[in-house]
């Protein structure tokens, strides 16, 4: 399978060799490799090997305990072409350097830039690209998200005669996600008992009957375990007398056995073995670039004679060194660096450690977690540089090796009240990552570090979201607001911190009540707020009432995104703002990059709430693929950390989804599971749920059930459940009341939405009020005014489902009263947004309506866009926003002859004759996909 697969990769660009340890997947990986390229030169090989074809193969391996390191693996990957940077344009080159650590300047990464720099650096080479990837489970998430958006994105170019990047990679356990969309797997089982007793009698001098009995039973059909069993079956003289019940695990035997390999090993060669089973992923180079150059024996403590050591090390079976300036495998299974590694004495591993710091001088943060592992005790030197790694990882988004040096650099505080600061900081990094388990662990122990009144006061915000994210906002809010009026007047910041958590926890609750209760304690801090404090002080103050602050958050806005910063945690809140505040398009464009697993590498760990308001953002401004594809992935992160409230938001966001499209009883079944499982005081997937359920029975046709679901957002007398996404479903409500007979009780609700709403309205709010009061007028001349002002205040690119709702409404009412022109031009306008969105049910209304009106129209029509390619797609977005020829080129690795040429092939297919009109088909469409 592997070898076709690399002959024919097919419709898929990935394949996963799973399976668990020992069982032969970087055997068949290498295996296959080897015969699929022709005979080498004596330049060629494994490590960049050029084959007749020009393709190269490229490889990397991952490492246990190295998986919080960014971009790691993909250094591996790139170090034996990275010769090719110099030829890059200036941006990708400077991404993959920062990406990289090669820049002294320490600026932090541009996550959406590495992705497509790397495409650019593989593009450049002769032929089609290999990426071999071993023990993918134990790569740096940020790398696998590269290797997989390059490998899908050179498939799709491939199929237009590009140059091809497929990735064949192995791992243990489940398919590491970031590869996992659309890879074949080949999963590797254990062997079969003829099998295994076979491959056992193929070993020089197989053991005798009985130990080979018992041999077999241990290894349990590991291929590895038997081969390397049967070598050490003389030191098991006693074992064969032990029952079944008596026998030790398999990797304790494994272990054993390297364990009595390394004490065989000369000092030499032995040091060096220890060596490498410290080092971690990323250092290889390093320390061979230290061997070569002779500059271990003296600066590094270790005995003359190094070069024959490795060689003695190889000769025993442990070590497999790859050539000059190759990181790829080092020991020859990952289970011997583990098996060292446990079996050395603390002061080996405390010596090898300091040994690798000294050689890692150069690289802060690496020199600090090797300071830290060889620590015997508490040392405020060593905590002080672990917390400074922590801060710059969390600056660059990497929470998870955030959290890790943050919490050792604790353990390595001696003062109590240091180390319990040291620890809420780690427990707020962990909490970005939802594990609510790791969060009640470090307060447990900072309760019992310190009764510090300005340490404790840093704890409410952290219980109030385990709290909130078990699903009860009324207890949270309980507990935070009473808290934040407390440490107000002698902790101003850990108040502002307690009061932004209390802000996220309004958007679940949707209770003006809880916004007035913010809004009172923020009153307190005003004169108090620090220079530092300033994005939490505008984060809260905006959460008071959104709506009422949106020409604040429009001009943060502007100014982040003409001069973005560079702080993650400040652009994330930004984002969240401009989500919520209704400036979708803002929302994507800055969110895409922190968060959007195809333009850009979302932290380790991800976070699945913020993935799902990110989709939201997508779903609001027309981009439902990717919508869709950010709601899936939301729900893989859930099915790990399971935060119940998180997992309901992305299956809201599934739901209305379903629904748009037409899937009516997919709509049904996920918002009834999703209702089920929320608490009512979670309002708003209490909303977006009952407005699935709506938009289901509407698809339907069932339009008194629509009703009853869009009422229930509502209250008797006409107030909101939920204080600003209830009114997301006003022209919803009146379309269905306007065929129900309920005229009268929607204008009720929508009068009182008019009222609450007077002076703060959205363009998005004023689009809906506008098509409900059109949808609910007595007169024509009432209406006609109603959708008119609706559709001119609407800005282009953002709610096309709901500006197409608007322009199908007013069409048929125009239709009905024989205004035959006019009302077709509208019903045209809609359904070309409602197809190009793929809106089923409405798509088929505004066809039908057409033909009433006179305009044949026998089946679906195909979008225009759909003439594209996803090149073009791609060209028709960058020069709709107004980039010159040469920037798009820039953007995409094309010359500007190439792109115009491409302008010239699209401008018929869209039926357009100037660049100015591309603008339309960037807010309607998915181009963006």
């Amino acid at each position: 399978m592997i070898e076709d697969f690399l002959r024919h990769s097919g419709r898929s660009s990935v394949l996963i060799v799973r399976g668990d340890a020992g069982l032969g997947k970087t055997v068949l990986i290498e295996d296959a490799v080897r015969r699929s390229q022709p005979e080498s030169g004596p330049d060629g090989g494994p490590d960049g090997s050029d084959g007749s074809d020009g393709g190269m193969v490229l490889r990397a391996h991952g490492y246990q305990g190295a998986t919080t390191l960014p971009f790691a693996a993909l250094h591996q990957l790139l170090r034996p072409v990275l010769g090719g940077l110099d030829a890059l344009p200036a941006r990708e080159r400077a991404a993959l350097r920062a990406a990289f650590a090669m820049d002294s300047g320490g600026r932090p990464v541009e996550w959406a830039e590495v992705a497509p720099a790397t495409l650019a650096l593989l593009s450049g080479l002769d032929g089609g690209v290999l990426l071999v990837v071993d023990d993918a489970q134990w790569c740096d998430r940020a790398s696998l998200e590269v290797v997989g958006s390059v490998a899908r994105s050179s498939n799709r170019a491939a199929a237009r005669g590009g140059r091809p990047v497929t990735v064949l990679a192995g791992a243990r356990g489940p398919a590491p996600a970031p590869l996992a969309v659309g890879a074949a797997e080949l999963l590797l089982r254990p062997l079969p008992a003829e099998a295994a007793d076979l491959l056992l009698s193929l070993q020089p001098g197989p053991p005798p009957e009985p130990l080979a009995r018992l041999l077999l039973r241990e290894a349990g059909g590991n291929p590895l375990a038997i081969i390397e069993l049967a070598k050490a079956t003389g030191s098991w003289a006693g074992v064969a007398v032990h029952g079944p019940g008596e026998t030790l695990p398999l990797t304790e035997h494994l272990e054993k056995f390297y364990g009595a390999q390394l004490e065989q090993l000369p000092p030499a060669a032995r040091d060096l073995v220890v060596t490498m089973s410290a080092a971690g992923d990323g250092e290889w180079p390093a320390i061979l670039a230290a061997l070569k150059a002779g500059g271990l024996q003296e600066e590094e403590g270790l005995p003359d004679g190094m070069g024959a050591a490795t060689s003695i090390a190889v000769d025993a079976g442990l070590v497999a060194l790859p050539g000059d300036g190759a990181t790829g495998q080092v020991f020859r299974y990952p289970l011997i660096r583990s098996a060292v590694y446990r079996t050395i004495s603390c002061e080996e591993r405390r010596r090898a450690h300091l040994r690798l710091a000294r050689i890692l001088k150069n690289d802060p943060d690496r020199r600090a977690r090797h300071l830290a592992a060889a620590a015997d005790g508490p040392d405020e030197e060593v905590a002080a540089l672990l917390e400074a790694a922590a801060h710059r990882a969390e600056e660059r988004g990497a929470p998870a090796e955030a959290r890790t040096a943050m919490e050792r650099a604790a353990h390595l505080t001696l003062d109590p009240r240091a180390r319990a600061r040291r620890l809420v900081k780690a427990a707020r990094v962990a909490l970005y990552l939802e594990q609510a388990g790791k969060v009640e662990e470090l307060i447990a122990t900072v309760k019992a570090l310190t009764d510090d009144p300005g340490v404790l006061a840093l704890l409410p915000s952290l219980v109030g979201w385990v709290i909130s994210t078990g699903g009860r906002q009324d207890a949270a809010m309980a507990l935070l607001i009473p808290a934040a009026e407390d440490a107000a007047g002698h902790a101003p910041s850990a108040a502002l911190t307690t009061l932004g958590m209390a802000a996220r926890v309004v958007f679940y609750s949707g209770r003006r009540a809880h916004r007035e209760q913010i809004k009172r304690v923020l009153g307190l801090l005003t004169a108090k707020a620090g220079p530092d404090d300033g994005p939490a002080m505008s984060w809260v103050t905006a959460c008071t009432d959104l709506l009422a602050a949106r020409d604040g958050v429009r001009a943060a806005l502007e100014r982040e995104l003409a001069s973005p910063g560079r702080d993650f945690v400040d652009r994330l809140l930004l984002g969240m703002m401009a989500a919520f505040g209704d400036f979708p398009e803002a929302a994507v464009d800055l969110l895409a990059p922190l968060l959007d697993p195809e333009q850009e590498i979302a932290p380790a760990g991800g976070n699945s709430a913020f993935l799902t308001m990110y989709g939201f953002a997508c779903l609001e401004t027309g981009r439902w693929k990717k919508a869709e594809s950010v709601a899936e992935r939301a729900v893989r992160i859930c099915a790990e950390i399971k935060p119940g409230v998180s997992a309901a938001q992305a299956q809201s966001l599934r739901a209305i989804l379903a629904a748009l499209r037409g899937h009516a009883e997919e709509a049904r079944a996920l918002a009834h599971q999703t209702l089920a499982g929320t608490d009512a005081q979670n309002r708003l997937v209490t909303v977006r749920c009952e407005r699935a359920l709506g938009l289901a029975a509407t698809a339907e046709g069932s339009h008194e059930a629509a009703y009853n679901h869009f009422r229930h957002l509502f209250t008797s007398g006409g107030e909101p459940v939920h204080d600003h996404h209830s009114y997301h479903a006003l022209a919803d409500l009146a379309g269905a009341a306007a065929l129900t007979g309920h005229v009268e009780d929607a204008a009720r609700v929508i009068d009182a939405a008019d009222a609450d709403l007077a002076g703060r309205r959205s363009e998005r709010l004023d689009l809906l009020i506008g098509t409900a009061r059109g949808l609910l007028a007595h007169s024509d001349e009432d209406a006609s005014r109603h959708f008119e002002a609706a559709l001119a205040g609407c800005p282009p690119g953002q709610w096309p489902f709901e500006r197409a709702r608007a322009h199908l409404e007013y069409g048929q009412r125009l239709r009905r009263h024989y205004q035959i022109q006019h009302a077709r031009e509208e019903l045209a306008a809609a359904l070309d947004i409602f197809e190009r969105l793929g809106a089923q049910p409405w798509t088929e209304r505004a066809r039908i309506e057409l033909r009433a009106a006179g305009v044949r129209s026998d089946g679906p029509a195909q979008s225009r866009l759909d003439l594209l390619t996803a090149q073009e797609l791609q060209i028709v977005r960058l020069a709709g926003q107004g980039l010159t020829n040469k920037e798009i080129g820039e953007r995409l690795f094309l010359s500007h002859r190439t792109v115009s040429s491409h302008l010239y092939r699209i401008f018929p297919k869209l039926g357009v004759s100037t660049r100015a009109q591309l603008h339309t088909f960037i807010g309607d469409g998915e181009a963006v996909d």
